[in-house]
């Protein structure tokens, strides 16, 4: 999770990582709410979500009647989100764009606990600047 000013510069981030391993439309949901919850615990309000994933986008916008385990934690997400967020949204975006998520995701793996950056990390330093 990386957030940033709307003009793109850098507030903090954070990486953690989950186990066990799960279906991937799982993680990212559990992720949205993971950073909903971050959201919540900095006091920070007006946040945009921007997510790669597609399924969860969506389930967020219009949602479908999904009783299972991904539809339980969307619901829940939206709940979150509908309560503590005035001015918020979720919204897709393109993999290719979200490289500075995927850089930390995949740093994560050398992590042994959850890691909170207030500096930009040297592994996203070239895409942040």
């Amino acid at each position: 999770m990386c957030i940033c000013y709307d003009s793109g510069n850098f507030i903090k981030a954070k990486a953690l990582w989950s186990n066990p391993a799960c279906a991937t439309d799982i993680g990212e949901a559990l992720g949205l709410s993971h950073a909903i919850h971050w959201m919540q615990e900095l006091q920070l309000t007006n946040m945009d979500f921007e997510l790669d994933a597609k399924k969860v986008v969506d389930y967020c916008n219009g949602g479908h009647n999904d009783i299972f385990e991904f539809g339980a934690i969307i619901d829940q997400c939206k709940r979150c989100c509908f309560s503590y967020f005035e001015n918020s949204k979720v919204e897709f975006s393109r993999r290719q764009t979200n490289g500075v998520a995927h850089t930390l995701a995949r740093e994560v793996t050398f992590l042994t606990s959850p890691c909170i950056f207030n500096d930009v990390p040297l592994c996203i330093e070239t895409l942040i600047f």
